[in-house]
């Protein structure tokens, strides 16, 4: 059941369902949603999660994902580990702090989904509340919540996340869907405390935490109400002609046809969405075969830049692999497995080749 406090909703996710976990999400706009919305993520596009929320399309199955299984395990470690790092300090130095029990500040586990009637679109899921106190528990929130009938007051909210060397080594160390993420779930503790902040920690899988400082600016407080709110409005409009249309009998397939007078326009380059788009419309009968429309000037120069863009990628994919044989050449003549250029970074080899020189 729901608790409200002031502006607040709270759902309890202590032995809540996955099913009423995913339900609830489907509803709102969730954290992980903003990086998509704001065409950060590469994976999905804001045309495919407009058909997910809809129940349209199944989001992709992670449940046999590594990457997410380990991520959902490693998640309550990183979180304990986050308290003891120094973010200025040498790294690693949670460990020594760890042993020594020096913590640096309490992060703590908050076990709702948390709504403010100020942006009823979003819902958040923190991984951690951060607290100066470092004494402080989760039964004394949880306390707070359900028999005290106030929020907790957090320093800032605490996003744990996982992530391979290789995938450190492509976003130079944060992914950059991960800030909005964080962004996103500070906004509705804003009126708690307006100089909330975010924190995100890392544990790349080469056995290192590393922990960095998300601040909320002027323009985050505008645009990710703006932003959520118009792609909401869009879902909502949406099961309003799902529901008309199948009140009138239409066939699945032209309710599809119905949506895409709607849906939002990708601006994205993920690859999975032309997959989706062919897939979903073009190889359907609702899609009259040889249909034509009239191009336009920017059909035409999107056309020519296509075709450019395709004489690059493979001169400069030839420049590449040139580039790439060469250091496994000399690290096979050397007999070495890095190249240290100092501050400047190093190309090694473990598995496959890895150049992160700045």
């Amino acid at each position: 059941m729901a608790i409200e406090i002031g502006n607040f909703i709270l759902i309890p996710t202590k032995n809540q369902s996955k099913e009423d976990w995913l339900s609830q999400r489907s509803l709102t706009v969730g954290g992980s949603d903003m990086g998509t919305l704001f065409n950060k993520n590469e994976y999905n596009s804001v045309t495919q999660l407009f058909y997910e929320k809809l129940g349209r399309i199944q989001p992709p199955d992670l449940s046999e994902n590594s990457a997410v299984h380990y991520g959902s395990s490693f998640e309550d470690v990183v979180l304990r580990d986050s308290q003891y790092l120094d973010l200025h300090g040498i790294d690693n130095n949670h460990i020594k702090n760890f042993n020594e029990g020096n913590k640096k500040a309490s992060h703590i586990p908050f076990p709702y989904m948390v709504i403010s009637k100020k942006f009823k679109q979003i819902t958040c899921n923190v991984d951690g509340l951060k607290f100066s106190d470092p004494s402080i528990t989760e039964q004394d929130l949880i306390d707070m919540v359900e028999k005290e009938g106030r929020m907790p007051i957090p320093e800032a909210i605490i996003e744990c996340k996982t992530m391979s060397e290789a995938s450190k080594d492509k976003w130079n160390g944060l992914n950059p869907s991960y800030p909005i993420q964080v962004k996103t779930y500070c906004l509705p503790f804003l009126e708690l405390n307006p100089k909330i902040y975010g924190e995100i920690y890392v544990f790349c899988y080469n056995q290192t935490l590393t922990g960095y400082r998300v601040d909320l600016e002027q323009s985050d407080k505008k645009m990710i109400p703006l932003v959520s709110k118009k792609f909401q409005n869009l879902v909502d409009k949406g099961r309003k002609i799902i529901e008309k249309g199948k009140s009138e009998g239409k066939s699945e397939d032209l309710i599809d046809e119905m949506l895409t007078q709607i849906h939002p326009e990708p601006n994205s380059s993920a690859v999975s969405l032309g997959s989706f788009l062919s897939d979903k419309f073009l190889r359907k009968q609702n899609i009259e075969k040889n249909e034509t429309i009239k191009g336009t000037k920017d059909d035409i120069e999107k056309g020519l830049r296509s075709g450019a863009i395709g004489k690059e990628i493979k001169a400069l994919n030839s420049e590449k692999t040139l580039i790439s044989n060469d250091f496994k050449n000399k690290l096979v003549t050397k007999k070495a497995r890095v190249i240290d250029c100092g501050d400047r970074g190093k190309i090694s080899y473990s598995k496959r080749l890895t150049i992160n020189i700045k």
